[in-house]
């Protein structure tokens, strides 16, 4: 019985040992991200600080700040909309070299130029830096430098998904998402197929009458979609056999050669929203991140395979 003991308390000390080193993930360096990432960068209205109250007695004696222009690209619409300090939301794909380098093109299937660094720490933390290098600093709608802006997080899933928070001086409060993709390029409409469920949330703003004050509303998206791989959503036996029709999406979508797309979701209730997305691997399933991009929409969701 004495020897039983003495090996029941080796046992459970050599697991309280080792439980620490079980516990605990360290990254070996900026060669645990590589490959293709699909991204989601987005700042919601909560961080957009309100503008001060005019006076309309003493003349205005500061001129508001120049805003930070961006590139027509996926990568300039998240460097510009991270640099300002508006809300916004956009998607688009990058590729990690291994060696701390982020590449991105402005077109699918044309050179890629660099578009930031990065940073992987031991402890899984990073660092990184977003350039919108497809913007030509002082030309037309641009401040003479090109938009820039900075970011740490974690690295999680095994260096499938990197999740950021904006740093720095200046405008804060933008996240971005990074998902690995399973294809960098080749992609086409059939690459997109199959049964999906979709949460999304937006702010929508318009004026209720012609000049009245513009009003914010919320909005938020939950429901299911049925992509057939030929481009449209539709609505299969399973769906239209559900008692919840109203959580049913159709539609059409488009899909580029870099695995970024297009689509129309329209609801039960006839409302359509537009949308870009990226098509990315989430937990080894198939996902779509997206962003909202009707005048006046901001938001952003994901639809995950079901």
């Amino acid at each position: 019985m004495h020897k039983l003991n003495c090996l029941s308390a080796l046992i459970v000390s050599g697991v309280l040992t080792i439980a620490p080193a079980l516990q605990a993930r360290t990254c070996s360096g900026n060669g645990d991200l590589i490959g293709g990432f699909g991204w989601i960068g987005a700042r919601t209205v909560a961080f957009v600080t309100p503008a001060a109250a005019t006076s309309t007695t003493t003349p205005a004696t500061t001129t508001p700040a120049l805003a930070i222009g961006g590139s027509t690209t996926q990568i300039g619409a998240l460097t510009a909309g991270a640099a300002n300090a508006a809300a916004f939301a956009s998607v688009g794909r990058l590729f990690l070299d291994g060696n701390g380098g982020m590449f991105s093109s402005s077109t699918p299937l044309t050179p890629v130029l660099q578009v930031g660094t990065y940073t992987v720490n031991s402890d899984c933390t990073v660092a990184a830096t977003f350039t919108d290098a497809f913007a030509t600093p002082g030309g037309a709608g641009l401040t003479p430098v090109q938009a820039s802006a900075t970011f740490e997080g974690v690295v999680v899933q095994n260096g499938n998904e990197v999740d950021l928070v904006q740093t720095g001086s200046g405008s804060t409060g933008a996240i971005v998402t990074l998902r690995k993709t399973k294809q960098f390029n080749a992609c086409g409409i059939n690459s997109l197929s199959g049964t999906f469920g979709l949460t999304a949330s937006g702010v929508a703003t318009s004026a209720p009458t012609p000049g009245a004050t513009p009003v914010a509303t919320p909005f938020t998206l939950s429901g299911r979609l049925d992509a057939d791989g030929l481009g449209s959503l539709v609505q299969d036996s399973v769906g239209l056999a559900s008692p919840l029709t109203q959580r049913q999406f159709t539609g059409t979508y488009a899909v580029n050669q870099d695995c970024t797309g297009s689509a129309t979701l329209v609801g039960a209730d006839a409302k359509s929203r537009k949308i870009d997305f990226v098509i990315v691997s989430a937990g080894g399933a198939q996902s779509l991140a997206f962003a909202f991009t009707d005048s006046g929409v901001v938001g952003s969701g994901l639809a995950q395979q079901q």
